[in-house]
């Protein structure tokens, strides 16, 4: 979860300064100067001037739409300075031309040279393994070192992706690692198992483990000047690294390069328990370490086993056809043959048991079809405990359920929003940490922390909560997604009021007083208990008035935390709403006092004091109390006058009379007796 008040640059809407387009305060893209060569992906590249320093060689990538860049690795590598990896000087939001959207530039220094390779696909003279080891692992192991102690993964390393260093050419350059998610610009040959069978988008940012992986595969086409496995389709590439081990695939049955044979055997170990790291790689380059990975592939079966017509003898495979098929999965898994093959025909005793065990443990869990996705989640974990969470159709790392959200958001997939939401709130993502070692368990215990966190938000379908919330909570720097914002980018939440007051000057109004993206953004981001507010909105049916009032809390408390002073258009705007709301005071003397004063603070252009206004617990409170006092002295005058009107108070007043006349009468006779007396 990130920090509202986390260093990122000012946010501008960027408009084009003549033929330029700013970034930030110091940089200028040139929209006409194009680099295509640049590109990465979909990002495109252009040239950049330095306003303090025009003589600098600079660029920028235009990210696409969508998906959102790694701001958050951006800001770790915009202050490590000879780290060995392309780093950004700035970032922000531009109105590129033609996209009609804002989208995040990326401006870097230029390289010096062109990358080691244009495409792992074309050939170039072998490098020696003096100099593989001097040029290309010694600066890589520096600079994956340098990540490695922030916990960043660089996800990008790959012939075409790096470059030499200066005239001499040395040493190499990590290139960009930000401006995609990580590795979904990534071939297949440089990605392990469980991150080739995963869709780009869903594979996550792993850890520099799978750094020192592709790069076992860029020494590997360094040291032979070629790809042997170039010819291979994406598929046969993967079936061959699953049936004998990656190096032996990658190798395409030839010779290793004299002197990399341990090299690549360790880089290359598909068990990232047994993959060179740091330590060994430092003593490879010491000219210490001889000792040789030997690849166990435990998820090998003795025999075959057949599903959906397919004989296969590698669990990881079987997995992989589960995920694919899982209804069909569902009833093989609970036959008896399976079992009998888990125990059979496969070296790894404990798989029968557990699946055996995640069998008993679905056999009471809802609905057949829920309880059925589910077992085949389990059971594909257990086979391919790497690999990815798959179920009902979806494969992902849940280490990347946030860019798959969004992605499904931006495409409107309500299947996948809605298969994202189950396995955050059945547990089933829980259940892929679950089936982890305790190791890998442990390094991804905020990961799990904050799957749990989730599926209490889930919980609760009001606004603020629900799957837009996970959205937000699991993409902490996805601009907001509101319809109200017309296509405006909001990245953080200081820039959110100042959208709303320049949208306002505009057309006079907000479009609405909220939706469910702008409140799960804001809930996502600001810090502090906003329940309170947040029911006032889910409280809009039964009150409509009540939304009015929340959305004034909301705005009021990102105002005194995040400024600005001043949103004259805003205020005023919302000051008019908020005349109905007035009616809620039941004293007419209130109301109008009330009425001067919201008139007063509407010119004020602080939603502050209008909240503090209209709502005003202690006047409520005053004029509940007075309303109450009120109807008791009604009461009691109703009763008064009902006791007055009754015939029993009549036939009582009507004797009383007569006993008053008659007393009064005897008084008169008595006397006037006394008078006559006298006389």
């Amino acid at each position: 979860m990130s920090d509202e008040t986390a260093e990122l640059p000012a946010e501008s809407d960027s408009e084009p300064l003549g033929d330029e387009i700013a970034v930030g305060e110091r940089y200028r893209i040139l929209p006409g100067s194009r680099l295509p060569e640049l590109d990465l992906g979909d990002a495109e590249a252009a040239q950049v001037r330095d306003v303090r320093s025009p003589g600098d060689m600079l660029f920028a990538r235009v990210c696409p739409v969508a998906p959102t860049p790694r701001i958050d690795v951006m800001m770790h590598l915009r202050h490590m300075s000879d780290t060995g990896v392309m780093r950004p000087l700035d970032w922000g939001p531009v109105l590129w031309p033609g996209s009609g959207q804002q989208r995040i530039a990326v401006v870097f220094k230029r390289p010096e040279n062109g990358p080691v390779m244009s495409s792992y696909k074309v050939t170039l003279p072998p490098m020696p393994a003096d100099e593989i080891g001097r040029r290309i692992v010694a600066p890589a192991t520096l600079a994956l070192g340098y990540l490695s102690q922030r916990g960043l993964s660089h996800r990008a390393i790959r012939p075409d992706n790096i470059s030499w260093e200066g005239q001499s050419r040395n040493s190499i350059l990590l290139g960009d690692c930000v401006t995609a998610p990580p590795a979904s610009t990534q071939p297949i040959i440089f990605e392990t198992v469980e991150s080739a069978v995963t869709p780009p988008l869903a594979r996550g940012p792993g850890s520099v483990v799978d750094d020192f992986y592709a790069l076992g595969v860029t020494v590997l086409i360094l040291a032979m000047g070629r790809c042997p496995v170039v010819s291979l389709t994406d598929q046969e590439v993967i079936a061959a690294k699953m049936q004998k081990g990656s190096y032996a695939a990658l190798m395409g049955g030839e010779r290793p390069p004299f002197g990399l044979r341990e090299l690549l055997r360790g880089l290359l170990a598909d068990d990232g328990n047994e993959r060179w790291g740091l330590e060994e790689l430092e003593q490879w380059l010491g000219g210490g370490l001889r000792s040789t990975v030997q690849e166990v592939r435990s998820h090998l079966a003795e025999r075959p086993f057949k599903f959906a017509g397919v004989e296969y003898t590698n669990c990881r495979a079987l997995a992989q056809a589960f995920g694919e098929k899982w209804e069909k999965a569902a009833t093989t898994i609970s036959d008896p043959g399976f079992d009998k093959w888990l125990r059979r025909g496969v070296s790894d005793g404990s798989m029968a048991e557990q699946v055996k065990e995640a069998i008993e443990g679905d056999a009471g869990s809802g609905s057949r079809e829920r309880a059925s996705g589910r077992l085949v989640a389990r059971v594909c974990s257990i086979l391919d405990r790497p690999g990815p969470l798959r179920y009902k159709g979806l494969v992902a790392m849940p280490t990347a359920l946030g860019p798959v959200l969004a992605d499904a958001f931006r495409r409107n997939d309500n299947k996948t929003i809605g298969l994202v939401s189950e396995c955050i709130a059945k547990g089933i993502a829980i259940d892929w940490f679950a089936a982890q070692s305790s190791r890998v368990q442990l390094v991804l215990d905020n990961q799990i922390k904050e799957i749990r966190t989730l599926q209490q938000l889930l919980r609760h379908s009001g606004p603020g909560y629900g799957i837009e919330r996970c959205l937000y909570m699991l993409n902490p720097f996805l601009p907001c997604g509101s319809p109200m914002l017309k296509g405006r980018y909001v990245g953080q939440i200081k820039e959110l009021l100042p959208k709303f007051e320049r949208i306002v000057e505009e057309r006079g109004s907000l479009p609405a007083l909220y939706d469910r993206h702008l409140a799960a953004f804001i809930a996502s981001r600001i810090k502090g208990n906003i329940d309170r507010v947040l029911a006032a909105l889910e409280g809009s049916k039964v009150n409509p008035q009540s939304t009015t009032l929340g959305v004034l809390a909301l705005f009021a408390q990102i105002q005194s935390k995040f400024g600005p002073d001043e949103l004259p258009a805003l205020t005023q705007w919302l000051g008019r709403e908020l005349e109905p709301t007035l009616d809620r005071f039941s004293s007419r003397s209130v109301r109008e006092q009330m009425r001067k004063r919201l008139a007063a603070v509407s010119d004020s252009g602080s939603l502050v004091d209008l909240n503090g206004v209209v709502n005003n617990e202690a006047a409520v409170r005053r004029d509940e109390s007075g309303r109450r006092q009120a109807m008791r002295e009604y009461a009691v005058a109703a009763r008064e006058i009902a006791q007055l009107e009754s015939k029993e108070f009549q036939d009582s007043a009507q004797r009383s009379g007569w006993r008053i006349a008659s007393g009064i009468s005897g008084l008169i006779a008595a006397s006037a007796m006394a008078l006559v007396v006298a006389v």
